[in-house]
């Protein structure tokens, strides 16, 4: 009887040690680009795309600030697409009700463009963050990521024309990552 509780003790440090230890070895990446959207691209009913500014990415250091190396990345994943307007340089006013619907794509460099994220409808009353579908759940992002710069586009419709001033919303991809600790 003893031996049988040592047993299924040491099989439960064990089962829920492995798993405490690989989520240990996990951790989230973020980088977010910008789009401006203003009066010239907000024509209501008609589909408008903007494109961001190359944005250099260092991946890979921050894979090395997290006890690993290139070597050790197991797989990246993407887990979330947020979208919100940013409040340094946006009107204290802005929100998404001009918005009808929206799809966001992401290219590395030297990498094929693809769809990550989409919105059948933006949320109405106020609404300044919100996240968008996330379509690429199953594909592993580790070659993307190791790209040196990302490039967003914005494929949407508006409702309402965008008026006084420019709106600049944030585009976040969130990316799980997990690696191998100590080549394990």
């Amino acid at each position: 009887m003893k031996k049988l509780v040592f047993i299924s003790s040491l099989l439960l440090f064990v089962a829920f040690g492995c798993a405490d230890f690989d989520r240990r070895t996990q951790f989230n990446a973020t980088y977010t680009n910008r789009v401006v959207l203003d009066s010239a691209n907000t024509v209501p009913s008609t589909q408008h795309e903007v494109i961001s500014d190359t944005l250099p990415v260092d991946f890979l250091g921050l894979v090395r600030d997290h006890s690993s190396n290139e070597n050790g990345i197991e797989s990246v994943s993407l887990v979330a697409v947020s979208v919100e307007i940013d409040k340094k340089k946006s009107p204290k006013a802005g929100t998404f009700d001009f918005l009808r619907n929206m799809e966001i794509f992401l290219r590395g460099k030297d990498t094929e463009e693809f769809l990550i994220g989409k919105a059948d409808s933006v949320p109405n009353g106020g609404v300044r963050y919100f996240e968008v579908k996330v379509l690429q759940e199953e594909k592993d992002f580790t070659d993307f990521v190791k790209s040196e710069e990302f490039i967003c586009r914005m494929k949407y419709t508006t409702d309402k024309r965008v008026q006084d001033s420019a709106i600049v919303i944030k585009i976040t991809p969130t990316y799980l990552v997990d690696t191998k600790k100590f080549g394990v």
